[in-house]
């Protein structure tokens, strides 16, 4: 995607609060198909891209939820 934010799918608005998931792991729900996305540590800039559509999603640090 190239992030342009014309369109539902790429839109620089794409935000997802983080979570553990069932096995501890940081994770976010794609905001766009759904998927879960796991890191292991979160990028400075707060930006994970979904490896299966690769939208781009604004993550919401735990620690603000």
């Amino acid at each position: 995607m190239s992030g342009c934010g014309s369109c539902s799918s790429c839109s620089l608005d794409d935000k997802a609060r983080e979570y553990r998931n069932s096995d501890g792991k940081p994770a976010v729900k794609c905001t766009f198909c759904g998927k879960e996305v796991t890191f292991d540590k979160l990028p400075k800039h707060c930006r994970v891209t979904c490896p299966e559509c690769k939208t781009d999603i604004k993550v919401i640090p735990l620690l603000l939820n």
